[in-house]
């Protein structure tokens, strides 16, 4: 059975190449560029891992991951955080709002 993949991220062209590496590994992935919508879809689906970008129109990724890890349905999904912007030193100081 193919690993679920829930994506979000906001530059179509970016996720469609992730989608176009990913899928011939055996993965689905779905994208979606809205915070919000993408909690509700995690909730509902529960993908085999997330991959989330912290630059998102709406919602950034930190938000959303905090979202996702208090809420019982995702708390246990995996997930990867990427970001083209963002320093280590933010990464720090979002690991520290834990």
């Amino acid at each position: 059975m193919p690993k679920r993949i829930l994506f979000f991220e906001s530059d179509a062209a970016f996720a469609a190449d992730v989608r176009a590496r990913l899928e011939p590994l055996g993965a689905t992935v779905e994208v979606t560029d809205d915070g919000n919508a993408g909690v509700d879809r995690a909730a509902a689906d529960r993908p085999d891992l997330i991959l989330l970008t912290i630059e998102l129109p709406q919602m950034n990724g930190f938000l959303v991951c905090k979202k996702l890890k208090k809420a019982a349905e995702t708390a246990s999904i995996p997930v990867i955080i990427l970001s083209s912007e963002a320093t280590e030193e933010i990464f720090e100081q979002h690991k520290k709002l834990r």
